[in-house]
This record gives C-alpha cells, structure tokens and sequence, in this order.
C-alpha cells in the first residue's frame, strides 16, 4: 500500500535544501557537495512488468485542491501590516499544511477586485496585501509559485475578473485607478462597484491583465469563480403614505437595475439585453480560453460556477437562476470546451433539500461532451465555521458519493475545498487531520488533461550518485528526462524492505533523489518516472541502490 504523501523536494539558488518531510526519505541540506561517482546502484527495467516486485503500483488520480485568499478573514495574507518576512512564513506554513493533509493544489486568490497580489502596471498593489499606499520588497505571486512547486504541489491563480472593488469594504484601490482612466467603465451597484463588462475595451483590458500572469509565471492553471455580472441586491424605499387622518411610513423593497445603459445604448444593437450580457461573458471566457492556449498550452483554465445552470435543470432542482441573474452560461462553456475543468460550487449536504448534491453532480458529469474535468466544489466551512453547522463527517461523505459516481465510467476525479483555512481551524476537529488518515492516506497526482498533450515521457535516466559517502553508500541518486518530453514533476517512489512503498511527488527541476528514508534506512528500491505538463506519467526507472555493480542504463 501506497505510504503518507511527503512534501517535495525543494530547490533554492540552485541547491536542495532538506525537505519537510512524514516519514519520507531525507535529504540532506547540501547534496551538491562531495559528488561521488562509481558507486554501487543496480538498474532495473522491471517496472513495466505488471506483478514484479519492483513494479509500484499505479498511483492514485485525484486532485485535491483549496482556495486560499486574503477576502473576508482569509488564509493568506491573514492580515495586513505583516513584514514580508511574516508574509512568506505564513505562506509557508499554510503550504506545509496543504502537503501534511494530502492536498496536491491550492488556488490562490490574486486579483480579488481589480488589483494585484503581484508586481503589474495594470493594476495596484491590493490593500490585503500592503495595506495602504505600500510596496513588498519580493515578488509575492513568484514566491508563491515556487514554494508550491517545491512541496508538490500545483498553483492555480484565481481572478475576480470584473469586481472593481472588495467586498468587505477596503480601500477601493483598482475602481479609484479605473475611475481615474475609464470612468465610463465603472458601474456603481448598490454596495458593490463593478467593471462593465458591456465594453469591448474593458473586457480586452481585464483579458490582457490575465494573461500577463500566464506569460510571466510559471502557473499550472487559470482560475475564475462565479462573479461575472453581480448577484441582484435589493433596495428598500419607505414613504409616507395618508391612511385617513394618519400619515404613515410604508417600506417596500424592490431589485436594483445594473446600470450598463451606456454600453448597451452603444454596443447592443438591439438585441435581447439579457442575451447580449450572456454574450459579453461567453466572449471573455472564450477569449481566455484562446489566450492561454496560444500561450502556453498546457496551463489549464479552471472556472467555479455557481452549481445550478438554471432552475429545473434537472428535474426537481429549484434556486437562483445563474444563467439569468448572473449571465453565466457555465454549461455552453463546458460544452464548447472552453475549460480543461469546471469546478461547480456544489455548496449543499449530500442528503439535503431536493438532494441537490447528487443531482446536480450527476446533471453536470451529463452535460460534458468533452471530456473535460469535473472537479466540484465543496462548502468545507460549513463543519467548521459559524452556526448550523454540519455534521462533522460531512465533507468525508461528499467525498466519497464524488467518488464513487464517478469510478464504474473512469471518470476524473476531483474536488475543492472552500476554504483551506476550514480544513485547519481547531472547531471543525481538525477536519484536515481526519482526512489526511482516511480519505487521503493514499497520496494522489492530479488527473491528466491529454486534449492539452498526450505525448508520453520515456523513462529516467540515471545519472550518477551525488554526495555518497562511499561506494556502498550511493546517497542521493541523479536522474534526467529520458527524452524531449519536458517534465513537469518526478514521481518519486520508495520500496521497503516489507514490499511497501512510500511516494511523492519532486518538482521537475529537482534531479536529485535519496536513496534513504528519513529515518536513515536504505531504501530496497527507488522508481522514478517523468509526468509531463499535461500529467502524463511515464515508465518508471527502478534502481537498486548499494546491491550490485551498476548497470548500462
């Protein structure tokens, strides 16, 4: 049986630094140093052998993400007025977590309302970030993209393209910057101020910014949620009203009208209005979509709809009509392919009101022609956080109808937790640490996407020892891509001397591997195979170290 997932390897200034690591094998601080050559590993090339003893055995699919972000008492920054060393501890720490619970992404907020958790010109630093008027003296999102990286696991940037300003009532930083540049853009909307995207600029701008990010980083998707147009807020009026001799105060309440008239006066050419909104966001995420693609083609695009597409779709299931209030058509998405996953915010108990979960898990895996991830959302704050919770085997429970739905077909598995900090918090009983135990004691890599590259990465070379201490002592063992296909990741795996076998996944740019566990015991035998950008995995090469005179590869 497959052993704890163990952080991955991490690389700085050129140099591996000793992992945080279970009980995984351990890495000394400085294996560049006293590189050895000629020492004793044998070369197997059993492991595509079903039933060898040297073959592991195949490794869970299954992406396990969270969202993490600065809004509303969020994980990351938690506060403002931190140092950047505080920042980056924190960030850490978090990451630590996310890798001890099992976790192989996170989702990390970094354009909450028309600003930046990253150096741009097209946007102000955000105030969760630097509060007032401040600048970080480091890179946050490059930090960030690299410490994940290091633990195994992947980055996905999450956007709030059209929001122009926090909801929990910040300094408004981006709407004061595009109040200042394109007033004509900026909707005000009952608490909320928002960017129109009724203008074709305003759509190009926000596109732009968002591409920028994929250009400049090395992401492994691109991440939107719900927020397109606003959700509706209602207003109250009171009057006085004469009742007889009497005057009276009446209140009565009534939608408030999203005030794109000078965008649609010059863009709607006389169509439905509500159709021509729904155009305007099928546009922007079709656009993104190409975008990316034309970029780099295997950064995933990843949006998290609401999880009804319209009431009675399917049968028996009511609520907010998000193709009509919101103008998100997420189904026309997931059927042209204009996403490598969707996310739908299935934020109901599995056993609740008109069994909304499974039904609409089911109604969206039917409505995905494309084959394309189907990874929902769960409400995890509601076992850890604020009144009428639920039960505390809840999210377990969802995990395992997801699961279980989707193995007689083979279908991707998957989910996101909302949020990272409610698989943390002491209420929920330390909801991580349960799952960690159980439903993710078995690591797992995240599914592959073969629409983005399905070209198989051949097995690893070896390449040498590094830092043995002697020949019977082979250390750490160098290993190079077996061929042209770029690797993403190694996955790295550990044989005992029982026939377990302990795994985790290294970042691509690591190619170095220890032989030893971290308890100092010699592995019996160590695989490792390449997992290309599109999580391809390939042959694994299995090396027998200190048994024999080593092989030709």
């Amino acid at each position: 049986m497959i052993g704890r997932w163990i952080a991955a390897l991490p690389v700085l200034a050129g140099a591996l630094v000793a992992a945080h690591a279970g009980d995984g094998p351990r890495i000394p601080a400085n294996p560049g140093e006293g590189r050895a050559s000629g020492c004793t590993v044998t070369l197997l090339d059993s492991a595509a052998r079903p039933g060898s003893q040297w073959a592991p055995p195949p490794v869970t699919r299954e992406f396990r993400g969270a969202w993490v972000s600065p809004v509303e008492s969020g994980e990351w920054p938690s506060r403002t007025g931190m140092s950047d060393a505080e920042q980056q501890a924190e960030l850490q720490r978090l990451l630590d977590r996310a890798s001890a619970i099992g976790l192989n992404a996170v989702v990390l907020h970094v354009r909450p309302a028309a600003d930046a958790l990253y150096p741009t010109t097209r946007a102000p630093w955000s105030s969760y970030l630097v509060g007032r008027g401040g600048v970080p003296g480091y890179d946050p999102l490059a930090y960030a993209v690299r410490e994940a990286h290091r633990r195994g696991l992947q980055l996905h940037v999450w956007f709030n393209p059209f929001r122009a300003a926090p909801p929990d009532r910040r300094e408004p930083a981006g709407a004061q910057r595009i109040a200042g540049q394109h007033p004509e853009w900026l909707v005000r909307y009952g608490s909320q101020r928002w960017i129109d995207p009724g203008f074709p600029d305003a759509r190009k701008d926000v596109l732009e910014s968002l591409l920028e990010v994929v250009d400049k980083y090395d992401v492994d998707a691109l991440h939107l949620d719900d927020y397109f147009y606003p959700y509706r807020e209602e207003a109250t009026v009171t009057r006085r009203v004469r009742v007889g001799r009497h005057l009276r105060r009446v209140r009565s309440s009534y939608t408030i009208a999203f005030d794109d008239d000078a965008s649609w006066a010059r863009y709607g050419n006389g169509a439905n209005r509500s159709a021509w909104r729904r155009e305007n966001v099928s546009d922007f995420v079709r656009q993104l979509y190409a975008g990316v693609k034309a970029r780099k083609p295997w950064v995933m695009v990843g949006i998290s709809p609401f999880g009804i597409w319209r009431p009675g779709s399917p049968a028996g299931v009511s609520g907010l009509d998000a193709y009509e209030e919101i103008y998100a058509d997420s189904r026309r998405w997931l059927r042209e392919g204009w996403v490598d996953y969707l996310a739908p915010q299935l934020y109901w108990e599995s056993d609740g009101e008109q069994a909304r979960f499974r039904k609409l898990d089911a109604w969206w895996r039917g409505e995905n022609p494309q084959q394309r991830h189907l990874w929902p959302g769960l409400l995890t704050m509601r076992v850890a956080e604020g009144h009428n919770r639920w039960p505390a085997g809840e999210i377990a429970r969802e995990i395992e109808l997801l699961r279980a739905a989707r193995q007689p077909a083979g279908e991707s598995q998957g989910h996101v937790h909302f949020r990272l900090r409610s698989l943390l918090a002491d209420a929920a009983g330390a909801l991580g640490d349960r799952l960690a135990g159980t439903l993710y004691a078995d690591p797992a890599l995240p599914p592959a996407s073969p629409w983005l590259g399905a070209a198989v990465p051949a097995a690893p070379r070896f390449a040498g020892c590094a830092g043995s201490a002697s020949a019977e002592d082979p250390g750490l063992l160098s290993v190079s891509p077996g061929d042209s296909t770029p690797v993403r990741w190694w996955l790295a795996r550990w044989r005992d001397a029982r026939g377990g076998w302990t795994t985790r996944v290294v970042a691509g740019e690591t190619p170095v591997i220890s032989a030893r566990f971290r308890s100092g015991e010699e592995a019996d035998a160590v695989a490792v195979a390449a997992v290309s950008a599109t999580g391809i995995v390939g042959p694994s090469l299995v090396l027998r170290p200190g048994r024999d005179v080593a092989a030709a590869p």
